[in-house]
């Protein structure tokens, strides 16, 4: 059990530190090149960005819940309209 659980949540987590980190250099790079207002014109726009993120990652595991249920239950073709209706709303947001 415990291996399971460390196989799914140390991938989530190392995409955390590279999220973050790329978020720091983006600020030092952003700071130095360009300016102060150009940084907080980034860190006003971080809220904004993050929000996309909850809701595509929202969709995105709400969408493999819907379709393992449908793959559990032998419907492939329900499971691969879902995953398209998926696909379709999270480029059309």
């Amino acid at each position: 059990m415990k291996k399971t659980f460390f196989k799914y949540v140390v991938p989530s987590v190392i995409a955390m530190w590279v999220y973050s980190l790329y978020t720091m250099a983006d600020g030092i790079f952003v700071a130095k090149g360009v300016g102060e207002y150009a940084l907080a014109a980034v860190n006003l726009s971080m809220p904004v960005i993050n929000m996309i993120f909850a809701v595509s990652i929202l969709f995105s595991i709400g969408t493999s819940t819907v379709i393992s249920i449908f793959l559990g239950e032998g419907n492939l073709k329900k499971a691969r309209e879902t995953f398209t209706m998926n696909m379709a709303i999270l480029f059309a947001t």
